[in-house]
């Protein structure tokens, strides 16, 4: 059997980045990278495969490697966008990750305050964020320049303890919110809660927004950014291969 690490030098795996864009006016802010199997398998049973064989922190930091090195040679990094990459609190604990942490320093300086970690969550993994290394990692991260993100807030069980604790630069807010946003009174005073919050805190992210209507509604109740099919979609980028 393959290792991750042979998988991604024979390019079976790859990133598409998707644009993060101010609202109103689309002006892109940032991409996300977001790892895709040539075999078209869904990115979700790739991970869980990597979970199951216990690879997810290797699969994890060869994607992280990869998509940085693919994102920041391309034209679309010369105008000082962000790359939002995806990484699971498992990683962020694990053992090899400060070593990695550092050579991707090493190898990246002038860009690692453009870099975002966007934290994912899954209900397995919720207890890692109750250990001491967690928040000894995060604030590492800091000290070496990342920004951080916390992704899909309000699904899981991500609290706003959590957030608290972390103090994230970027939150992102659940696909369920923006899904039909301008039909639903009740997602549009969650909406309206987390861009009180964050007005002096963090830069609030609406994930999913899928049509013109549910951005429009995002703008009329103040969220800063958006990404989504509406907004624009995935794509390879020209020199990634």
């Amino acid at each position: 059997m393959e290792s991750i690490a042979e998988y991604f030098q024979k390019k079976e795996y790859y990133h598409v980045f998707q644009p993060i864009c101010r609202l109103p006016g689309n002006e892109c802010m940032g991409f996300e990278a977001l790892l895709r199997d040539r075999t078209g398998s869904s990115p979700d049973l790739l991970f869980q495969a990597a979970m199951k064989n216990k690879e997810l922190a290797a699969l994890d930091q060869y994607s992280f490697l990869y998509a940085v090195s693919a994102f920041f040679p391309s034209s679309v990094a010369q105008k000082n966008e962000l790359l939002f990459v995806n990484i699971f609190p498992s990683t962020i604990v694990a053992e090899s990750f400060p070593f990695f942490i550092e050579e991707m320093v090493r190898r990246f300086s002038p860009v690692i305050g453009r870099i975002v970690l966007e934290i994912n969550e899954s209900v397995k993994e919720g207890e890692i964020w109750n250990e001491p290394v967690f928040m000894e990692r995060i604030a590492f991260l800091r000290q070496k320049g990342f920004l951080i993100a916390l992704d899909d807030v309000g699904e899981g069980t991500m609290t706003f303890r959590k957030i608290l604790d972390i103090s994230p630069e970027f939150i992102k807010l659940d696909r369920y919110f923006s899904h039909e946003l301008f039909e639903s009174e009740r997602k549009q005073k969650v909406v309206r809660l987390l861009v009180e919050y964050c007005r002096d805190e963090a830069q609030l992210i609406l994930e999913g927004i899928e049509q013109l209507a549910d951005a429009a509604c995002a703008v009329a109740l103040g969220v800063t950014y958006g990404q989504g099919y509406a907004l624009g979609k995935p794509k390879r980028l020209n020199n990634s291969g």
